[in-house]
């Protein structure tokens, strides 16, 4: 793009002429852009200079300290009214007193001319204006010359009062955005402070100079461009560009007027930061959820409306995302029958609080597929939405079923190889008291209470295997009173207490509620419990049962003073076979937490070497 407009300096030349002659009246001229006065030689004599070209600041200086003043109040008047001419008695550093004339060219020039006053008594000069009078503070150049600029912001204001005019002016330099208006001639008649901090541009001394002169066109061509568009088409544009020598983003308004074109400059440069950070976010976002199995998602509370899903929706469901998003409820129908209502129950506390649930996906062949969904609420913006994760668990749930009927077969073949062992040595006894029997007949009925306690035992370890094996299902449930049951199995166990000189203690509170539970179960629960403790203490020692209800459970403590167990040995209770006993199978403590599982309720050890054992059992009302 060529702009061919070029600045003359001759264009005016013949008006410059003119107003330096003025038939030998002291004159001057005024250029507002280089802020510099040409003067004639009336002039230089009347005001006793040396030069004829000097700065306005130097020239100003020949007069007094009230006379400047006045100069730039009135100077600054003319600019800002629109009038073309003005005048102000003046008075010079040698006493003398002039009526100085000021003349508003075209093109930002004023011309001066001083006419002696004679007469008048040295003191204060009033000022007269041949336009409005204004009690304003004076103003340096720059700002009038600011101030002349401004004056082609507000030229709708014309009629209004010099008031208004200065709050609209500084309005525009108060303003956040960068300003600029540029002539029909591409020259700028002003820029806010704001447009010079955005540029680092001093605009003040750049006032009529061409935009191309300011801003290099190879380097601003974007710019020129639509500046250009705006100009031809008189519509506003808009458009973003970066300053290159700020390092800066920014929004651009290119308005035309009736005196040119006015710019807006906005800087955008930390929104573009904000929005490159979240573009490379979404990168991250976008690659994590593309190349992971597991299933993001987002929704409303409701689940009517899904806002998101990751990729990975549709291998996991066999559904499209598009159908996802059209229809949410399409989900539920891939869900197992038998799942769908705990599905349901799960979604709803996921609007409310964090929650889980797993589920099986109905797929071909009868195959399926279990999915673990992970939801909980969040707050953005003032808006509620649900996040959560969709995992596929299926080899998960078929590792932890591969890995319990591992253990159960290894608990079988350690349970038959103790079966095998804890049988095999009382029928090896029985086998050889019977053979001797038979061998020596008058011996047999010495051998016969031997035999027969070595069938008990056979017997008891058949019964421990049939209680372990009996099925959950089979409690029936009934009302008990706790503090009888354990008064009857402390009164079933006291001649065993009384041989080993074991005192049975027994503490409760007032317990006037019954308890619904299996007294079978219970029973045989607190015998174990009971017997255990007395096996281990020794002679003379104590075992303590106390029991309590609250409102929502039942808690059964028994307590001995006896040796205790080592931290090892505390963490093996329960396991098959394992026990402290010298004739011990280890299958009671076994049974006992069989039966306290089948109650729903919760069994727990406390031990110390030394110190006695505590066994606390916890069953629910």
């Amino acid at each position: 793009m060529v702009i061919r407009e070029r600045y003359s300096d001759q264009v005016h030349s013949g008006e410059i002429l003119d107003v330096l002659s003025l038939n030998g009246t002291p004159a001057c001229l005024l250029d507002l852009r280089l802020q510099t006065v040409t003067l004639n030689q009336q002039m230089q004599g009347t005001l006793q200079l040396q030069e004829s070209d000097m700065s306005f600041s130097q020239w100003i200086r020949s007069f007094g300290h009230t006379g400047q003043q006045r100069l730039q109040q009135v100077l600054h008047n003319l600019l800002t009214d629109g009038n073309r001419e003005s005048s102000v008695q003046l008075t010079d550093i040698n006493k003398y007193k002039y009526q100085c004339k000021m003349v508003h060219l075209t093109n930002g020039q004023i011309a001066f001319s001083l006419k002696s006053i004679k007469g008048l008594n040295d003191g204060p000069v009033p000022m007269t204006l041949s336009s409005n009078k204004h009690k304003e503070a004076p103003l340096s150049l720059n700002q009038s010359v600011g101030y002349q600029h401004h004056r082609n912001m507000i030229h709708m204001f014309g009629t209004e009062s010099s008031p208004m005019k200065n709050r609209m002016m500084h309005l525009v330099d108060k303003f956040p955005h960068g300003l600029a208006l540029i002539n029909h001639n591409w020259e700028v008649t002003y820029a806010n402070p704001k447009m010079e901090e955005m540029t680092e541009v001093p605009f003040l001394q750049n006032y009529f100079k061409k935009l191309w002169d300011i801003f290099p066109i190879r380097e601003h061509y974007h710019f020129f461009q639509q500046y250009l568009r705006s100009m031809e088409t008189q519509e506003t544009v808009e458009f973003e560009g970066y300053l290159k020598k700020t390092n800066t983003d920014v929004q651009v308004t290119v308005h035309p007027t009736e005196m040119g074109i006015t710019v807006f400059l906005q800087d955008i440069t930390e929104y573009k930061n904000q929005l490159k950070a979240l573009r490379a976010s979404e990168e991250r976002f976008a690659l994590l959820a593309n190349n992971i199995k597991d299933v993001f998602w987002i929704s409303q509370p409701d689940f009517k409306e899904l806002h998101y899903v990751s990729p990975a929706f549709q291998e996991m469901f066999g559904i499209s995302r598009r159908e996802a998003f059209l229809d949410p409820n399409s989900l539920m129908e891939k869900v197992h029958e038998s799942d769908r209502a705990s599905l349901r129950t799960a979604l709803d506390e996921m609007a409310k609080k964090e929650s889980e649930v797993e589920y099986r996906l109905s797929g071909p062949k009868e195959e399926s597929k279990w999915i673990r969904t992970k939801g909980f609420p969040v707050e953005y913006y003032g808006n509620s939405y649900v996040l959560g994760i969709h995992e596929d668990v299926t080899e998960y749930k078929e590792m932890l079923e591969l890995k319990e009927k591992s253990q159960q077969l290894s608990t079988i073949t350690q349970m038959s190889a103790g079966i095998a062992h804890e049988i095999k040595n009382p029928l090896t006894a029985i086998k050889g008291f019977l053979q001797i029997g038979a061998a020596n007949p008058e011996l047999r009925d010495n051998y016969q209470e031997i035999i027969l306690d070595e069938v008990n035992r056979i017997e008891a370890i058949v019964q421990d295997f049939m209680m372990l094996s009996k099925p959950k299902s089979s409690i029936q449930l009934e009302q008990v009173d706790p503090e009888q049951l354990v008064s009857y199995v402390l009164r079933l166990l006291e001649p065993e207490a009384n041989e080993k000189q074991i005192y049975l203690l027994f503490d409760c509170d007032p317990i006037q509620d019954k308890f619904e539970t299996e007294p079978k179960r219970l029973n045989q629960i607190l015998i174990n419990l009971v017997k255990n403790a007395i096996d281990a203490v020794d002679l003379g020692g104590e075992v303590r049962v106390s029991i309590q209800m609250s409102s929502s459970n039942l808690t059964l403590s028994v307590r001995d003073n006896g040796p205790g167990l080592t931290p090892q040995e505390l963490a093996k209770i329960g396991e098959p076979f394992f026990t402290t006993k010298e004739k011990g199978t280890g299958l009671g403590v076994m049974v006992t937490k069989k039966i306290v599982s089948d109650l729903n309720g919760e069994i727990s050890y406390e031990s110390q070497k030394g110190a006695g054992t505590t066994v606390t059992v916890t069953l629910p009302k």
